[in-house]
């Protein structure tokens, strides 16, 4: 009668779901683009109020390696802000139904919501998701799941 309990056992635990499934690199691209459309929404309504605030004749012009700094900062703050206050979400990982997590599954730290923004800052990175995992994960030791979790 053992032998029948230790076996069903082992057959429950073979039928188990794994804990988490990563996102596919169509996900990874959904949330890329959904949050690229967030940033330039954002980058023009911060155009705007600088426009507005810091322009004597109704026009406000960003020129040279202003423009640069000003596209970087902008970059930076939506996926920070949205990674840090969303615990790993952002708009794009809304729509897929996806989140960023830790190794140890665990939702990531504002620190790695910092990490996470300025590794997607070098200019190529972008290009690291085409080969498997974006530089942005591997230096953060995070990764991208389906919300579809266990709770551990």
């Amino acid at each position: 009668m053992e032998e029948n309990t230790v076996s069903s056992v082992f057959d429950e635990l073979a039928q188990e779901q794994p804990l988490f499934e990563y996102a596919t690199t169509g996900q990874r691209f959904v949330n890329f683009l959904m949050d690229l459309i967030v940033y330039i929404v954002f980058s023009i309504i911060v155009f705007i109020v600088l426009t507005i605030f810091f322009s004597e004749n109704g026009s406000f012009v960003i020129l040279g390696w202003w423009s640069v700094l000003y596209t970087m900062a902008c970059y930076f703050t939506v996926t920070f802000l949205m990674e840090g206050i969303l615990k790993g979400k952002s708009v794009g990982k809304f729509v897929t139904g996806t989140r960023a997590v830790r190794q140890d599954l665990s939702a990531i730290t504002w620190k790695d919501a910092l990490l996470r923004s300025l590794c997607r800052l070098i200019p190529i990175e972008p290009l690291s998701g085409l080969g498997g995992s974006p530089w942005h994960d591997n230096f953060t030791k995070t990764f991208v799941i389906k919300n579809r979790m266990q709770q551990l």
